[in-house]
């Protein structure tokens, strides 16, 4: 009973923690209505004031309201991030190279996979993961990342069409490839936040300048 009270406990922090990261997708929205030029400086002028704010937090000098922090916001925090850089900091830095590096619909999608797409595969996975691969992590919470984040596209598909076939292929084919790639994110011990975002949107472009260059669409 313990174990399975610390799993629901778990569990229920997780749900807490991934709403809370949901509600990041007004940055995709921003994005599509805003330029390239002002995206980059608004989510670099964001990453920038959270980095420095955090940074702050971390000297001796303001240690207690880090302590504050800590004691009444702990279920939201992973075990790194109590006295270190949060995850927010990597996770705005994901969508700042993502709309620096990409075009702005590859940039969109990238940014929303990252939230839905990691968000279930932990949900999932914390839920019904039965099947652990040796880094913990589990085959149900990486089909859930895939099936999400079809779902997503699908949705883009249909709310932008002029996003192209070639796009929507793209990003069919790149996905189970970015969930491989975010199994194994801790072992290359580089964020999830920079793997998702950065392998998805590199493998979009390639993909759809492979297509164009032999005129499949």
């Amino acid at each position: 009973m313990p174990g399975n009270a610390a799993s629901q406990n778990k569990f229920r922090n997780e749900i807490a923690r991934k709403l809370l990261h949901m509600c990041s997708f007004l940055i995709v929205v921003f994005i599509y209505f805003a330029d390239k030029k002002t995206a980059c400086i608004v989510i670099g002028a964001l990453l920038a004031l959270l980095f420095i704010g955090n940074t702050i937090l971390l000297s001796s000098r303001f240690r207690i309201i880090n302590d504050f922090k800590v004691k009444y916001f702990s279920f939201l925090l992973r075990d790194d991030e109590k006295y270190g850089y949060i995850s927010s900091n990597w996770f705005l830095l994901g969508c700042f190279l993502s709309v620096l590096l990409f075009p702005k619909y590859v940039a969109m999608l990238a940014i929303t996979v990252l939230i839905f797409g990691d968000a279930f595969a932990a949900l999932i996975g914390i839920r019904f993961g039965k099947h652990k691969f040796k880094n913990g992590k589990s085959l149900e919470g990486t089909l859930g990342f895939i099936a999400v984040s079809w779902l997503f596209l699908a949705a883009f598909a249909l709310l932008l069409p002029n996003a192209g076939l070639s796009f929507a292929t793209a990003s069919f084919i790149a996905i189970p490839i970015v969930a491989a790639a975010e199994v194994y994110s801790k072992q290359i011990k580089i964020d999830d936040n920079l793997v998702i975002p950065i392998v998805f949107g590199v493998l979009a472009v390639l993909l759809m300048k492979i297509f164009e260059n032999f005129h499949l669409f």
